[in-house]
């Protein structure tokens, strides 16, 4: 077990041309917690080089809850596809448009996106994944095999308090252990069989970051200037940067992060399928950060409906008794 010092990822984040140079088709991102912070992420579009002819762009939710969440919807209307085969920007929903106050609730869209890669297949939802969806779902997409990218939206019964994927959406303490009473996490035998990476945002890094150890999950990784947790026994990372600038344990960061896919894709093909510590600690760097620029309030009376009136090809899941099924 790497020591605390030791867990902590310092490469810089500059090497976006070069990551183009090998992908001259496009790339793979995935980008955390927004929260109305449209000028942050107009900086992080501009450092990842955004093409909206060739990047796929994946958002893990809460637009609202800080900033102009209409200037921002706005913003990503220019970008937004809901046909999710096609380059520019795709959407989840986190618990901002779900439970807290939403402006836009955002009820057209999905809750879970697997973006299938070379190798991995990357399960993009706002809080994390349990048991119970990722089997539900590795069934579902055996039965399309040559299918790319799939999107579920979650029934409320399914997601609602005390539901079976509550915490898909707004996660709990104990989530990120292995070794939790609640083991609603996928073990690391069945991630690893399905080549799965999970990314989700959610819960700020700093409620991760103790004086004297690292707390998500038991073998991990920090990126000390994007903020970024990588757990290997979850093979997940979590993007939330907190650009609320929440505090806790002493800890408090304004910006955005994001994850290029093909990184750690063509990683773990190198490696049949493997996502240890140790090689996502000397690959080369597929983290990027935006430090926050302050958007203020704009009071735009204009509406996003390329995102609103989209149409996404989603399936649902749904609570049938006690039985989750998809439809």
């Amino acid at each position: 077990m790497r020591s605390l010092e030791d867990r902590i990822v310092t490469k810089p984040d500059d090497n976006i041309d070069e990551l183009r140079k090998k992908h001259p088709e496009g790339l793979h991102f995935a980008v955390g917690d927004i929260h109305g912070e449209v000028r942050t992420l107009k900086k992080l579009m501009k450092k990842i080089r955004f093409d909206p002819a060739r990047d796929h762009v994946y958002f893990v939710g809460d637009y609202d809850s800080g900033g102009d969440v209409t200037a921002l919807l706005n913003y990503m209307s220019r970008y937004y596809q809901a046909d999710h085969e096609l380059p520019g920007f795709h959407m989840i929903r986190g618990n901002h448009e779900r439970e807290l106050f939403p402006v836009y609730p955002l009820e057209n869209l999905p809750d879970i996106m697997v973006v299938r890669g070379r190798k991995l297949n990357f399960y993009i939802a706002h809080a994390g994944i349990v048991s119970a969806a990722f089997g539900l779902i590795n069934d579902d997409m055996s039965r399309e095999p040559h299918r790319k990218v799939f999107a579920y939206r979650l029934e409320d019964s399914t997601c609602c308090y005390d539901a079976p994927l509550r915490q898909v959406v707004w996660s709990l303490r104990g989530l990120y252990s292995q070794r939790s009473w609640r083991h609603v996490w996928p073990s690391e035998e069945d991630l690893t069989a399905h080549n799965a990476c999970i990314i989700h945002g959610h819960s700020p890094y700093c409620y991760f970051k103790k004086p004297d150890r690292f707390t998500y999950g038991d073998d991990n990784l920090f990126w000390r200037s994007q903020h970024v947790w990588f757990c290997s026994e979850l093979r997940s990372f979590n993007i939330d940067a907190n650009v609320k600038g929440r505090e806790q344990n002493g800890e408090t960061y304004r910006g955005i992060a994001c994850l290029c896919m093909e990184v750690y894709d063509e990683l773990a093909d190198k490696h049949d399928g493997c996502l240890s510590t140790d090689l996502v600690h000397d690959a080369e760097n597929g983290i990027f950060g935006a430090e926050y620029e302050h958007c203020g309030w704009n009071y735009s009376t204009s509406s996003p409906d390329s995102i609103l009136n989209a149409v996404c090809d989603m399936k649902t899941i749904v609570l049938e008794g006690d039985v989750l099924k998809i439809r």
